[in-house]
């Protein structure tokens, strides 16, 4: 009769004192030692293809196709005993945490839904981030401003921001301007936070950052890029102007939101903001892959100022769109707003004096 080795210690097993485990022959000990049981599929298998935590051991083949880990504490869970929430699984305890959680992380970023209007058609999506300070990173005061935002439908979520002292970021999905005025109630909002004690305008924190679709802004990477450049040209040209309208301080305008420098082409300005090593730390921040993001406006809780950035925003759009390089190089800021308050009807005329400031 031939010996019997063991797999694993290689000592030789006497009798038929033996176990067989993953095609392998293993002795008493090592049986015992070496290997688990499965508790999904209740097989037997060595213990270097164990995964699991202190309370499940499950086998590679079930733990792939049957179990996720908690995205917050990391235990193992059995599908049925998954809860999901933005396509990130959870196990119970956790879920209550985070469903209880109105102030998201930093990182945190949903997939967005993009508001607009009833019959609107040609229009240009703005994502919102308002900061605002002072009132505490606190859970039921964040639940309360998101049961406001979102009393209609799912527009606006909330984050932390680390450059807030006391304070939170309210951040708006995609939503068409008409939108923003009309359908999200940021009136309401404001009101509340400042019932709160949260301040925007009057903090040395707090800013208004506006994205804008890259999608919006042209047909083809091409156009985009030119109208980006545009973009670019205008803040850099009549740089004074949108200073004072930014309600922003010199430091914080160099600190958050600096400008590239004046090129004589918006090709050039462009071509050089992306060998700077800014950042995101620009006037015209363009290292999203999907968005533009203004970021030059200082914080506020004053609805008027408030859509007045936006406008502002719109209109900048517009007139890189409309206008070629040359016609751009040649406006005056005069002319800019000549020019764009007779862009629209009456009806749809905007509603901020451009050479006017406005305060918090």
């Amino acid at each position: 009769m031939s010996k019997v080795i063991c797999s694993c210690c290689s000592s030789e097993i006497e009798d038929d004192n033996y176990y067989e485990v993953e095609d392998c022959i293993v002795c008493e000990d090592c049986y015992d030692d070496s290997t688990f049981t499965c508790d999904c599929c209740g097989d037997r298998y060595f213990n270097d293809n164990a995964y699991g935590d202190g309370n499940t051991s499950v086998c590679r083949n079930c733990y792939e196709n049957e179990y996720h880990r908690c995205e917050r504490c990391n235990c193992l869970l059995h599908d049925d005993d998954v809860l999901w929430q933005d396509d990130y699984p959870y196990c119970q305890s956790c879920y209550d945490d985070i469903s209880d959680d109105f102030i998201n992380e930093y990182s945190y970023k949903p997939d967005p839904i993009f508001h607009r209007c009833p019959n609107e058609k040609k229009i240009r999506y703005y994502g919102v981030e308002l900061e605002i300070d002072k009132g505490g990173k606190d859970d039921s005061n964040a639940e309360t401003l998101y049961n406001i935002a979102n009393s209609n439908d799912n527009n606006l979520y909330i984050k932390s921001d680390g450059s807030l002292s006391d304070g939170m970021e309210l951040v708006s999905h995609p939503c068409s301007l008409l939108y923003h005025k009309t359908k999200l109630p940021w009136a309401e909002i404001m009101k509340k936070a400042v019932s709160l004690y949260y301040r925007s305008h009057n903090t040395t924190t707090c800013g208004l950052h506006i994205h804008i679709g890259r999608e919006d802004l042209g047909e083809t990477v091409e156009k985009q890029e030119e109208v980006i450049s545009r973009i670019m040209y205008f803040f850099e040209s009549h740089w004074n102007e949108m200073f004072n309208f930014s309600r922003r301080t010199e430091y914080a305008v160099e600190h958050w939101a600096s400008r590239y420098g004046y090129k004589e082409k918006p090709k050039e300005i462009l071509e050089d903001a992306k060998k700077n090593r800014k950042g995101r730390y620009a006037c015209v921040n363009i290292t999203n892959y999907d968005t533009i993001e203004i970021r030059m406006f200082r914080g506020t809780l004053k609805y008027n100022t408030f859509i007045a950035a936006l406008e502002m925003v719109d209109l900048i759009c517009e007139n890189a769109i409309r206008l070629n390089d040359t016609a751009i190089q040649k406006q005056s800021w005069n002319e800019f707003v000549i020019m764009m308050s007779g862009a629209y009807p009456l009806s749809e005329r905007k509603t901020f004096v451009c050479q006017r400031t406005c305060f918090e």
